[in-house]
Parts: C-alpha cells; sequence; structure tokens
C-alpha cells in the first residue's frame, strides 16, 4: 500500500474540487488532487456541458473561471461564441486539456486519477487522511470535493444537502416555506447533453441507425 504526505488533499476532480487544489497549491501548499475519472472539470469537461450559462462576458472574466476563458478562447478552433444559451462554447476535450495543463505546470500539486475513497482517516474528532484502493493519503487538511459530500459520509460526519429556505442565509432566489418541487429535486436537475451534427437537407430521407444500446426508437 502507497503511503503518500501532504499539506492539502483534495478529493473529486470536479469544477470545484480542481479549483480547490489549483488554488491551494498556487498558494504554495503541497498538494494531491485525486479523481474517480481521468478528466478534470465535472461539469465543464466529462459530464459535457460545454455551454456554461454566461451571456454577460465582463461579468465572467475574474479568477479561475476568467483564466479558463481566456485559454479557451486561444485553444478553440473557431472561437467561442456559436450557441443562442452562451457566449461560451467549447469542445469539452479542449477544457480538459486546459485543467490537465495547469495541474502538470505546478510542481507541488499532484493528480492522481482512478481512485474511489473507501476510508476516512481520523484522530478523535480530526480527519488526518483518506485511504484509497491502491494508496494512503495523510494530510493536514482535508477537502470533499465529491459530487455528493462522500467523504462525509465515509467519516460519518452530520451533514445535509438539498434545498434551504430563504430564512437560513437570505438567499433572494431561495424559497420562503418548503414547495413540492423540493422534495421531487431534492439536488439541482441533471442536465442532459446531446451532440448533434447537420447532415443536410440530402441526409433527411436516411434512415439514422440506433445506437447499440437501444432496442428501437422513432426518429
Amino acid at each position: 500500500m502507497r503511503q503518500l504526505h501532504t499539506d492539502v488533499l483534495v478529493v473529486g476532480g470536479g469544477t470545484g474540487g480542481t479549483a480547490a487544489a489549483l488554488q491551494a497549491a498556487r498558494r504554495g501548499a503541497n498538494t494531491i488532487l485525486v479523481s474517480e475519472f481521468p478528466w478534470l472539470g465535472g461539469m465543464l469537461t466529462s459530464a459535457g456541458v460545454a455551454a456554461p450559462d454566461g451571456n454577460e462576458l465582463a461579468a465572467f472574466q475574474t479568477g479561475i473561471w476568467g483564466a479558463f476563458l481566456r485559454e479557451l478562447q486561444k485553444r478553440q478552433v473557431g472561437g467561442l461564441d456559436h450557441g443562442w444559451v452562451s457566449f461560451f462554447t467549447y469542445h469539452p476535450q479542449v477544457g480538459a486539456e486546459i485543467f490537465a495543463d495547469w495541474v502538470a505546470n505546478l510542481p507541488n500539486l499532484e493528480w492522481i486519477s482512478g481512485q474511489v475513497p473507501l476510508e476516512v482517516l481520523k484522530q478523535g474528532n480530526c480527519v488526518t487522511g483518506v485511504r484509497f484502493a491502491d494508496l494512503i493519503v495523510h494530510a493536514h487538511i482535508t477537502l470533499d470535493g465529491t459530487e455528493l459530500g462522500d467523504l462525509l459520509a465515509l467519516a460519518e460526519v452530520p451533514h445535509r444537502w438539498g434545498w434551504e429556505l430563504h430564512a437560513e442565509w437570505q438567499e433572494p432566489s431561495a424559497p420562503i416555506a418548503p414547495i413540492p418541487f423540493m422534495q421531487q429535486y431534492p439536488i439541482q436537475v441533471p442536465t442532459w447533453v446531446v451532440v448533434m451534427q447537420d447532415f443536410g437537407a440530402a441526409a433527411v430521407a436516411e434512415a439514422i441507425p440506433a445506437p447499440p444500446n437501444v432496442q428501437s426508437r422513432s426518429v
């Protein structure tokens, strides 16, 4: 079993986990980022949501997000403004390459993919690291960057996720009282991504074969 020691351990390679690991390393902390999948960026890359909401250019040019957009402008062939829902549309692989390059350029940030947390190590009420299938990482600070708080559950730390009413944090968009929608969708509704290609008018009459995992469908 490989044993590693670090200042900051980030578990989860989604958008939040990747940003946290980058910032920790850029601030000088020795950082280890452990992800389940080989693409960093979560919704912005591996989930295929490559048209983030954003029709106000000036408001989205700060911090890591602004740096990400400027790098996309350099790398995305044909530019970014090709969708009605957002000024920022790009190929997911381009976004994944940007995050991977940023991580690789930080000598104090190690990225390990293909690992799922199996156990949270604790001393009393203090988290000291995480055990994975092939390694154990001991850390002064452990950040849960998983989608649903996997480390919190493994550590049996009391927590909750989901909707919050307006009275708790005074968020303008939060509901005043419980509504049925909150029970039906306790978290944000998933975004389903469809990739389409225009084959032209001549192809309209041609049959489109069904995917291999679908028995039948109408087109």
